[in-house]
């Protein structure tokens, strides 16, 4: 059925409920020459009679009434459906899907959830914990977040968090049990490395201080699949973690965790939450995205160098 169908249809039942051409081509903000046209081409299409007219009134044939019987409830279903599209986003009801990294469900979502959950009890935010790089469109998102350096240049992205730095950390047990380390490659058999989850490859450890660099790469005594994991290892005495400091600065401030070689370190760039449509983020997720920010208020970290 095409959409000139569909709008003689719409014309019949209009002029089915109100009994006169004239009121029906003002309740369609039509003519009543175009109302007179449309149920011609229906009836011309159908091959039957759907309205007996007189110079007064216009009532049903019988075929008319068996094509409101049929027709009247679909059209009233497709009107009441368009209305909850319009009616969810002014009322914050409808979903969305957004995929999030753990680190970011950790220290941008969490903290605000609740409130935001009192804010729209209507609205499903169905959220995918996720390390992984997907499609954005082939998941059929309507939102992910990622560090600034895995923006796609397709998508818009606002950003949610001020850039952070990756630093090493150890827990007390860790560093009782060794002398210190002097150089990073001092680690090398106690590093705790992240596994990518698409390759499975070894993110590598690219650490500098002043005009030094170096880059340790290749698997460790232990490899874990994200950021949570590797911060559970470094609690548990296991070994050194690469870390962004955002993600363990309760840790440091309560002593659990330690800086090892505070003077190495590199950048990390902050989350942005990004989408593809200008105009189709849904407004709870816009406001989620203002919470966040007001949250984080895009605070710089300390300063480790």
């Amino acid at each position: 059925m095409n959409a000139g169908e569909i709008l003689e249809l719409n014309t019949f039942l209009a002029v089915a409920r109100e009994g006169r051409f004239a009121a029906a081509a003002v309740r369609l903000g039509v003519t009543p020459s175009a109302v007179s046209q449309s149920i011609r081409r229906l009836e011309s299409r159908l091959g039957l009679r759907l309205f007996t007219r007189t110079t007064r009134s216009v009532a049903l044939t019988r075929d008319g009434e068996a094509l409101l019987l049929e027709a009247g409830p679909a059209l009233d279903r497709l009107a009441g459906a368009q209305r909850a599209l319009i009616e969810g986003r002014r009322d914050a009801a409808g979903r969305a899907r957004i995929s999030v990294p753990a680190v970011a469900m950790e220290l941008l979502i969490a903290p605000v959830l609740a409130d935001f959950r009192l804010a729209y009890p209507a609205f499903q935010l169905d959220i995918i914990v996720e390390d992984r790089l997907t499609d954005p469109v082939a998941q059929q998102y309507d939102a992910v977040i990622r560090r600034g350096d895995l923006l796609e240049q397709d998508m818009i992205a606002r950003r949610l968090s001020a850039d952070d730095r990756l630093i090493m950390v150890a827990s007390t047990a860790w560093l009782d049990a060794r002398a210190l380390p002097r150089h990073p490659r001092d680690l090398a058999a106690d590093r705790i490395v992240i596994r990518r989850p698409r390759s499975g490859a070894i993110l590598p450890w690219s650490l500098s201080r002043s005009d030094e660099a170096v880059t340790m790469r290749g698997a460790s005594s232990l490899v874990v699949e994200n950021a949570p994991a590797a911060r559970d290892y470094a609690l548990s005495g296991l070994g050194v973690a690469l870390l962004a400091r955002a993600f363990v600065e309760e840790m440091l401030a309560d002593g659990r965790l330690h800086l090892i070689l505070p003077e190495w370190n590199a950048p990390l760039s902050g989350f942005y939450l990004m989408y593809i449509h200008r105009g189709h983020l849904a407004p709870p997720v816009g406001d989620l995205m203002q919470r966040i920010m007001h949250h984080s208020a895009l605070r710089p970290r300390q300063n480790t160098d």
